[in-house]
């Protein structure tokens, strides 16, 4: 589900983080999309909270910019249940940066994972981008909290991102919110 975002007046905004765009799922897409992200931030944050409709107690959430799914991305993941932790990498992902995991329908009915993204400067032209991402992902006392770092090896612009879930043939449930925001320079 794409959403189109309109150039937004930093002076006319208040505080750190500036709202760019708002999605809402209807349960019959994979993912929701901005487009058109105005130049004129420092950063970009993502707040989402997903549920996936697959067949599954667990389903990936992935982060992919600019419509390039080419294996142009790599993830530094560090997980944990309450009773273990672990760490994962991952090289070359086609689909996209890996977030982290969301319920699925065989989760507990009503919970929504959780997951911040902080994609540090992406305007820049000459540096590849790195995405700093927070997960919760609940699942009636069993589920997992992530941090991941991920590189999203391209040096264009971000002028659109996409989050979806891949892998389980699943959807992400109606209701399901993304929410897009500008970071503010000091100067701003």
């Amino acid at each position: 589900m794409p959403v189109s975002l309109a150039s937004t007046s930093a002076s006319s905004m208040h505080g750190a983080y500036v709202p760019l765009g708002y999605g809402v799922s209807s349960g019959s897409s994979n993912g929701i999309t901005f487009t058109n992200i105005p130049q004129i931030y420092q950063d970009l944050m993502v707040v989402v909270n997903y549920r996936s409709t697959a067949s599954v107690s667990q389903d990936g959430l992935y982060l992919y910019a600019n419509n390039v799914t080419n294996g142009n991305y790599s993830s530094t993941l560090l997980y944990g249940d309450g009773s273990s932790a672990s760490s994962t990498r991952t090289t070359g992902d086609y689909y996209g940066a890996t977030v982290g995991v969301m319920p699925g329908a065989s989760a507990t009915s009503g919970i929504f994972g959780s997951a911040t993204s902080h994609i540090l400067n992406y305007t820049n032209t000459t540096n590849y981008k790195t995405a700093i991402t927070r997960v919760a992902c609940d699942l009636n006392g069993s589920g997992r909290t992530y941090l991941a770092t991920s590189l999203l090896r391209g040096t264009a612009a971000i002028t659109s991102l996409s989050l979806f879930v891949y892998g389980n043939s699943g959807n992400i449930v109606s209701g399901s919110t993304a929410e897009l925001f500008g970071v503010r320079t000091v100067n701003q």
